[in-house]
């Protein structure tokens, strides 16, 4: 069953799910962050039918979140690479990895982040730019602005 898309709604969220939104894509995206390449070792990985990968990625490649090239060792099939569209997914990734370490019903968190360079663990914060202070101590609300299309 296709869900409907959001694409004329006039809403960040609702056109970023448009491209992410699917939790196999968000997966697959997950893989690609940590060095995933070919298109079996993300299979074997998250253990996705393989209709279902094949879908998720050619949508990841359509909306420039992942390239897509030959594969040097074998010309008939094809390597992934996160772009920078795709990396700029990476405070996403982290959030809601942090959410689910808080949230879900796992005892401990199964994974930490390392700085590579120094192969220490790190902790991300969301800061707001002009005052410092964490997101989670913001009281957010929002203004809705004009638009400026056509």
């Amino acid at each position: 069953m296709r869900r409907t898309s959001f694409d004329t709604m006039r809403c960040s969220i609702a056109q970023a799910l448009d491209v992410v939104g699917d939790p196999w894509t968000l997966l697959v995206v997950r893989e690609a962050f940590f060095g995933t390449t070919r298109f079996d070792d993300f299979q074997r990985n998250l253990s996705i039918p393989r209709a279902t990968l094949s879908s998720r990625l050619s949508s990841l490649v359509e909306h420039g979140v992942l390239d897509r090239s030959d594969d040097p060792d074998d010309r008939r099939r094809h390597t992934y690479t996160i772009t920078t569209k795709g990396r700029a997914l990476d405070s996403v990734m982290v959030a809601l990895l942090q959410w689910g370490d808080a949230w879900s019903d796992i005892t401990e968190p199964p994974v930490t982040l390392l700085d590579l360079d120094s192969d220490q663990p790190i902790e991300p914060i969301y800061v707001d730019a002009r005052s410092g202070t964490p997101l989670g101590e913001l009281r957010i609300g929002r203004r809705i602005n004009p638009t400026t299309d056509g």
